[in-house]
């Protein structure tokens, strides 16, 4: 029987600022804000945040941007290593942003985008072996291209949209047969696989008055699965990883007079039934956001927060095999401990067509400690910027 064992994903081999392995935010504007959006428009942005408030968007438009990432990640084997700790060299990328928005009638618009949304990764190549990281490197770049539709009726806005998900995973590590027997290890990494997934998002928006909004969203499962990936089973085949992306839902509440916004947003991220993570016991994740800005003229100031325990929060006693192996990938090559994130952020109107949007991204350094003496470390920062335009 094959053993599902997700080594890590990430986009460019690092990790995000993340809610389990999903980015907490897409585009400055929402990262600056804590990752929010699900009540409050932010133009093209709504593409993939809540497709809803594409409509209260003005004309052709777009926005045109990055996130450079630099994760410092650690870990440490006092049980079967030295106790000594390595850092991963995946310690800097950059991953690109892509959406445009415009009117098909007074009522009606579409938007598409192109985002890189979640992802995880390690690389411990050049560490001691004496350490016990297993010499681990993963690599997956996960993208989703995302078509939406916008309808309004009065004080409702309602929005859906389509999902094309790519996904290229590539991951190695030397894997012990028997965790009482160092001798066993054996290298494992089938090369680099790659698989489209698709799936569908929806939501609404609702203006109980001109200045609070409330807003709901839901976001499908996305299914792939990447073919003689790795040996899971050390028979010597290199076996297949089914790996879904997990559905979530959220709501959202936000007051917002022209100047000043406050928005809160609650989700929730279904690890627990999504295949792969299933398999290595991630729980559910709720995560609380809030975000803040105030404008001064041409300038607006953003603030926010994101908070999720990690999914990897209860980490079991280690009674057999596979609860051996689900631990050692989690610790070693998934590390996806991190819980707060404080964001802060600003943009600037240089011309009634052009806006510059910025944001910083910091999750404190969290450890987490297993039972098998295996330790991850991990601290986030990332800077993204991004180019509004307007068309017409």
């Amino acid at each position: 029987m094959k053993k599902i064992i997700i080594l890590s994903m990430a986009t460019a081999s690092l990790i995000y600022a993340t809610n389990g392995d999903n980015m907490i935010g897409l585009g400055p504007e929402s990262r600056a804000l804590g990752g929010t959006g699900i009540a409050l428009g932010m133009g093209a942005d709504s593409v993939f945040k809540n497709p809803a408030w594409l409509v209260d968007s003005k004309g052709l438009q777009g926005i045109f941007g990055a996130t450079v990432f630099m994760p410092t990640v650690k870990a440490r084997n006092t049980g079967m290593g030295s106790g000594e700790w390595g850092e991963s060299k995946s310690d800097l990328s950059l991953i690109p942003e892509i959406a445009i928005t415009d009117h098909i009638t007074d009522d009606l618009s579409y938007g598409f985008g192109m985002f890189g949304v979640s992802g995880m990764g390690v690389d411990y190549r050049n560490d001691d072996p004496i350490k016990g990281l297993s010499s681990m490197r993963t690599n997956f770049q996960y993208m989703r291209f995302v078509s939406s539709l916008s309808y309004k009726m009065g004080d409702l806005r309602l929005g859906a949209g389509a999902s094309i998900a790519y996904g290229s995973l590539g991951m190695a590590a030397l894997t012990p047969s028997d965790p009482n027997d160092p001798s066993t290890m054996a290298q494992r990494g089938g090369g680099t696989s790659e698989d489209f997934g698709v799936g569908f998002q929806v939501g609404a928006g609702y203006y109980m008055s001109d200045t609070i909004t409330l807003g709901t969203y839901y976001q499908s499962q996305i299914d792939t699965e990447y073919e003689d990936v790795f040996d899971f089973n050390a028979d010597g085949i290199y076996d297949a990883l089914k790996l879904s992306q997990p559905a979530e839902y959220g709501v959202g509440i936000a007051y917002n007079d022209g100047d000043f916004a406050i928005t809160v947003d609650y989700r929730k991220i279904m690890w627990s039934e999504a295949d792969g993570y299933d398999n290595f016991a991630w729980e559910d994740q709720d995560v609380i956001a809030l975000g803040v800005s105030y404008r001064m003229d041409d300038l607006t100031l953003r603030a926010g927060y994101n908070y999720a325990e990690s999914p990897l929060k209860d980490i079991p006693a280690v009674t057999d095999m596979t609860q051996y192996q689900n631990v050692y990938f989690n610790m070693l090559g998934f590390p996806a401990v991190s819980d707060t994130h404080y964001t802060v952020g600003a943009g600037y109107q240089f011309t009634p067509k052009i806006c510059l949007d910025v944001a910083y991204v910091y999750a404190p350094e969290v450890t987490e400690v297993s039972m098998l003496g295996l330790e991850a470390s991990n601290e986030q920062n990332s800077v993204s910027f991004a180019i509004h335009y307007k068309f017409d």
